[in-house]
């Protein structure tokens, strides 16, 4: 295909294809000539014409590729070119953004069977796990639900960080090796005793000295766990209490499907709805939103305290769990 407009919100997946194509379209010795990568900060539509009707030398096409292309000024006129593509280059618009899909060249785009169109989408809470799960195992390796779900926990949607995390592991293993919680802490630096996942494991559990010493413990220490980080791990924590009483007649493996969660987790988030219950929740749920906006400086806060005084109000709302 002449033309490969690759985009939406989630970086991993468009940088992945644009390293593809950067490496293995041309061979190293036709690159030289025959391949130019641009940042779309750099240059404008007339710039980009000028590259891709180029012709190639001593190869069969010329790779254009443009990276960062939501930056580009002027990227709505690029619509002359995409429509009447030279057949000796091919282009690359890496867009990480979701592009305007009311600009006419991009419905045209959809339609044409001569581009190659990437919606590249976050990948939603509920279905992180899998996707770690599916991850490692495409590099050869075996991790434990536990270690899965502290990854999740700890490192949140940022598909980036996470594969990086993974491969600073990988480094390290012996071959065959199982990845669980120990070799979390080890090469990545979670420790499970201060961490959000001890903070909530706590919480469901009702034992309030240990929230507290925990809690302290973040604070002093909000450089290596900021809140813009903890906090958000909680509300998306809370979401998946709340589906869960919703649907608590559910067998285990029905609601771990439901929330994307494994094995023993599954009885913690059962032990969260009954110590606070619905009502609570929700209330706990919309707590989270404004101390979230509160540790990014709205609502006059500035981080200091927030927390303690996050988890001071959740523990109001804590009630004995029935049997």
């Amino acid at each position: 295909m002449p033309v490969y407009i690759l985009h939406g919100a989630e970086p991993f997946f468009i940088d992945k294809v644009t390293s593809y194509i950067e490496k293995k379209l041309l061979n190293e010795g036709e690159q030289a000539f025959n391949q130019s990568v641009l940042y779309g900060r750099d240059v404008d539509s007339k710039q980009v014409l000028d590259y891709a009707r180029q012709y190639p030398m001593m190869a069969e096409r010329r790779v254009v590729i443009i990276k960062e292309a939501q930056a580009m000024r002027d990227l709505k006129s690029m619509g002359s070119y995409i429509s009447n593509p030279s057949p000796q280059t091919v282009l690359v618009i890496a867009h990480k953004k979701k592009i305007d899909g009311r600009i006419k060249w991009v419905k045209d785009a959809k339609k044409s069977a001569e581009i190659g169109m990437m919606a590249s989408d976050p990948v939603p809470e509920y279905k992180l796990n899998a996707w770690i799960s599916s991850y490692v195992k495409s590099q050869k390796l075996k991790m434990t639900s536990d270690a899965v779900e502290m990854l999740g926990q700890y490192l949140g949607t940022d598909l980036k960080k996470i594969t990086n995390e993974i491969e600073k592991i990988k480094v390290n293993l012996n071959g065959g090796e199982v990845i669980d919680v120990p070799e979390i802490e080890k090469y990545i630096g979670i420790s499970r005793d201060y961490d959000i996942y001890a903070l909530l494991k706590a919480l469901s559990n009702g034992d309030v000295p240990r929230v507290h010493e925990i809690t302290y413990n973040i604070e002093a220490n909000v450089k290596v766990q900021p809140l813009q980080m903890i906090i958000p791990g909680m509300a998306t924590y809370f979401e998946k209490v709340l589906v869960v009483t919703q649907h608590f007649q559910k067998d285990d493996r029905a609601l771990g499907s439901m929330i994307g969660t494994y094995g023993s987790f599954v009885k913690e988030y059962r032990e969260m709805a009954k110590r606070y219950g619905y009502s609570g929740l929700i209330k706990i749920y919309k707590m989270l939103l404004l101390a979230d906006a509160q540790s990014k400086g709205f609502e006059r806060r500035k981080g200091e305290g927030i927390l303690k005084e996050l988890i001071g109000k959740i523990l109001l709302y804590q009630r004995a769990p029935s049997n």
